[in-house]
């Protein structure tokens, strides 16, 4: 869907990839069909309206071996957007309210108090025109987590998931023991204790690279002095960096093999993963040990005097999107979860992150990927995200410039400055909260991720 393009009334499909919760089960088979449609639009166009996209989806029934079921459900957040959702709608952010802009406005401020200088501003927007887009656009395959508005009424009987061939006892009871074996953490150049090592992967090079391929994954690049400036360039001007690198972490000495990410449109926000080779074998198989975060957030390092991005304290939640990604893509044979039951179950990262875990390793055995649960799913022609031609977008750029430099001024720095204070405020308590509640997202019931 585009803010652009799309039109109310225009109907969308997609599938589950986590079932709803009833008394704790699972109520809806992985890969059910969902059908919904947008119900209202604002686009940005050319600026002269409209600052900001905005666009507002619900979805009314799920479609269960081939019998439609009535529900009411909107939208609660958009997986690693930037964009925020409030009562069901998705509000994208001024082109302007970005760290390139604030500083633009903060420095049209300074220089009103010396009329000569104050064209200075304004030149530098019309000859450099970085600003990010300001359309909403979700492609497809893009993650949604919707809420039930009203009770799903479903006919009694069995409840559905998706099965895994499993590891028999005697395996299971080898892979108890290995796993206290593995390092627990792995650690940054200083030797810090950085990330906690939660997955093993069971097969082949070219397994774990088409399984990661095929669920949406890639590489991320590597540590440069020019990939650093792509990344600081994406950040200031909020633009996504699809490759964004990865600082270095270290298992037993060695630097990971391959790093993986996956993101959507936001450089703040990514679900990230470093994988390393394993001297021991299983069955035949390559064994590799991974160790996986997701980043909800940036902030500045005053120890470090750099930029580090914030982690979600509860790692469980990364490591089970994980398995679900590699099952939603048919590489999965079977899973299971090794308990290390003398690990901590709270520790602290390098960066000060807090991190909650049930000290679990999911073990992953591959298999040739085949029949993913998407593979059903119809293409639909590509959309028209924003003005067509470099003219129309330059355009809309000096529209809405000039319709930002009303801000620059001290009264409204001075309400921006504290609504930004109160909001991280607000921020920093949210997630000391949730810290302490620790209770995974999968416990909520009337809540369900779906892709479209």
């Amino acid at each position: 869907v585009a803010s652009y393009s799309s039109s109310p009334g225009t109907v969308i499909r997609g599938f589950i990839i986590e079932s709803p919760l009833c008394e704790g089960l699972p109520v809806l088979q992985t890969g059910t069909l969902v059908e919904g449609h947008i119900v209202s639009v604002q686009k940005v166009g050319l600026g002269f309206h409209h600052e900001t996209s905005s666009l507002q989806l619900e979805f009314d029934r799920v479609i269960e071996n081939d019998v439609p079921v009535e529900i009411r459900a909107g939208v609660l957040s958009v997986d690693n957007a930037g964009q925020k959702v409030k009562d069901g709608v998705i509000r994208g952010g001024r082109s302007t309210k970005t760290f390139h802009g604030v500083l633009g406005n903060t420095l049209g401020y300074v220089m009103m108090w010396h009329p000569g200088s104050f064209w200075i501003v304004p030149a530098t927007r019309a000859t450099f025109s970085a600003f990010p887009e300001p359309e909403l656009y979700f492609p497809a395959g893009t993650d949604l987590l919707l809420q039930l508005s009203a009770p799903m009424l479903l006919a009694a009987g069995e409840r559905l998931v998706i099965q895994h061939q499993e590891f028999t006892r005697a395996e299971m009871a080898e892979l108890d023991q290995r796993v206290l074996s593995i390092p627990e953490r792995t650690l940054t150049v200083k030797g810090h204790e950085a990330d906690v090592v939660n997955l093993e992967f069971i097969g082949s090079h070219d397994q774990l690279e088409q399984a990661f391929k095929g669920a949406g994954w890639v590489s991320s690049d590597e540590i440069s002095s020019w990939n650093g400036i792509r990344e600081y360039t994406a950040f200031a001007v909020s633009h996504i960096y699809v490759h964004s690198p990865m600082s270095k972490q270290y298992l037993e000495g060695n630097t990971s093999d391959f790093s993986l990410e996956k993101g959507l449109n936001s450089v703040a926000k990514r679900d990230h993963l470093r994988v390393w080779s394993e001297p021991v074998s299983w069955d035949q198989n390559a064994v590799w040990l991974g160790s996986s975060t997701r980043d909800i957030g940036i902030r500045w390092m005053l120890r470090d005097r750099n930029f580090a991005h914030r982690i979600e304290s509860d790692i469980d939640v990364e490591r089970e999107r994980i398995v679900r990604d590699l099952t939603l893509a048919g590489c999965v044979e079977s899973v299971y979860h090794a308990q290390r039951r003398a690990m901590r179950a709270s520790m602290v990262n390098a960066t000060g992150d807090k991190l909650l875990t049930d000290a679990a390793v999911a073990v992953i055995r591959l298999k040739n990927c085949d029949a993913p649960v998407f593979a059903g799913v119809s293409s639909v022609p590509p959309l028209v995200t924003r003005p067509r031609t470099k003219l129309a977008r330059y355009v809309r750029v000096q529209v809405l410039s000039f319709r930002d430099l009303w801000r620059e001024n001290a009264v409204y720095n001075a309400f921006d400055i504290s609504r930004t204070a109160v909001s991280l405020w607000r921020r920093k308590h949210e997630i000391s909260r949730q810290a302490r509640a620790a209770v995974p997202q999968f416990s909520l019931d009337p809540i369900a991720a779906f892709q479209y």
